[in-house]
């Protein structure tokens, strides 16, 4: 598969650029800096706002794998959303379909054990309430297109190997699942692609 990669220089985008390269296919990472995509991709140079350009790096792609993410300091509150949207725009206009997004299990309380959903999640909606917000928020963009979606929802990021076999769950959280490994989100990016039961559908992802 050809996959374009948004985000590819950051954390998440790191892994899942290996991992797909490790699989055979082709990358093209979409950065905003061409010094810094990852050795082995095709490199084009577009912000996540730049419906053009991502046009552009979208053509011939089989599917957009985007790990855009809020960087801490840098205080675009509407991040997420404002990029799905213009992901969406992109990949009608270059005639792409299907669409990973990696999302964040914090923002959605639905299956969750009593500690997490009463404790854990409250106090992190407090820290970053606009950072959840977002994300909510992208998910409803997400929901509202006709595009082939999947909204990966990782528990807290750490970058550690992560277990042989990762839990998944469709629409709802994992119980007891406090951390997942940047490889496993890379994994499951990945793994969706052979998983017609996860499209149009937020899928939590954990160690």
């Amino acid at each position: 598969m050809r996959i374009a990669v948004i985000g590819a220089s950051g954390r998440t985008g790191n892994v899942v650029v290996a991992r797909a390269l490790g699989r055979g296919h082709e990358v093209i990472a979409v950065v905003r800096s061409a010094s810094r995509a990852p050795a082995g991709t095709t490199a084009v140079v577009a912000d996540a706002l730049d419906v053009p350009g991502l046009a552009a790096a979208f053509l011939g792609a089989d599917a957009v794998i985007s790990c855009v993410g809020h960087v801490k300091g840098q205080g675009d509150e509407t991040l997420l959303a404002s990029s799905a949207a213009a992901i969406l725009t992109a990949m009608q206009a270059s005639a792409v379909r299907r669409l990973i997004v990696v999302s964040a299990s914090g923002a959605f309380i639905g299956g969750d054990d009593p500690i997490t959903r009463f404790v854990a999640k409250p106090i992190l909606n407090r820290i970053l309430r606009e950072n959840m917000d977002d994300t909510r928020a992208m998910e409803a963009v997400l929901r509202k297109s006709n595009a082939d979606w999947t909204a990966l929802r990782p528990s807290q990021l750490v970058d550690k190997p992560g277990k042989p076999n990762y839990r998944s769950r469709i629409e709802l959280s994992l119980p007891w699942g406090f951390q997942t490994s940047y490889n496993t989100v890379a994994r499951a990016a990945l793994d969706a692609f052979s998983r017609p039961d996860w499209v149009q559908h937020a899928v939590s992802v954990a160690d």
